[in-house]
């Protein structure tokens, strides 16, 4: 069947139209995948063994007993301290551990120092009052008929040469 050469042409162009829509469609697609390609970043996943670095001199943890504080690895000087604060221990890089005890220092306003001084005042002048008591009671209590007076005169000339 032959086709007049009208109706070729006819349908030629609707080829060649449809061509260059489907052409259009592409390049519309593959700018739009450009465009969100980079909005989607390969996932990566890092993974930290050591603590993260800080500017400080030292690292620090409650522990319970030294044998806690021996099992912990530091990375710089490790301040380890028990619960209660009785005990310190510093641990350095190379393995190293001091034991320190610790005491609770209470700070005192000027009215509790001056409670404090009057209180020891107090007890000094109590040990004072039985110590004289004692010895006026032991004083007391010697007889009279006992004491031994020696009286060495000072005027004598001695008979040594």
């Amino acid at each position: 069947m032959a086709y007049p050469m009208y109706n070729n042409q006819y349908y030629i162009n609707e080829l060649q139209a449809m061509k260059d829509r489907i052409d259009t469609q592409i390049r519309q697609h593959q700018n739009q995948t450009q465009y969100q390609q980079p909005l989607q970043q390969p996932i990566t996943q890092n993974f930290q063994l050591a603590p993260n670095p800080t500017n400080n001199e030292l690292e620090s943890k409650y522990a319970e007993n030294i044998e806690e504080v021996k099992n912990t690895f530091v990375m710089k000087t490790g301040i380890f301290i028990n619960k209660d604060f009785t005990s310190l221990w510093v641990k350095d890089v190379t393995g190293k551990i001091r034991t320190f005890r610790t005491e609770e220092v209470i700070e005192m306003d000027e009215k509790d120092k001056e409670i404090y001084e009057l209180k020891k005042q107090i007890q000094e002048m109590k040990g004072m009052i039985l110590n004289e008591s004692e010895y006026s009671n032991t004083i007391a209590d010697e007889p009279d008929g006992n004491k031994i007076t020696k009286r060495v005169s000072t005027n004598k000339k001695s008979n040594a040469k």
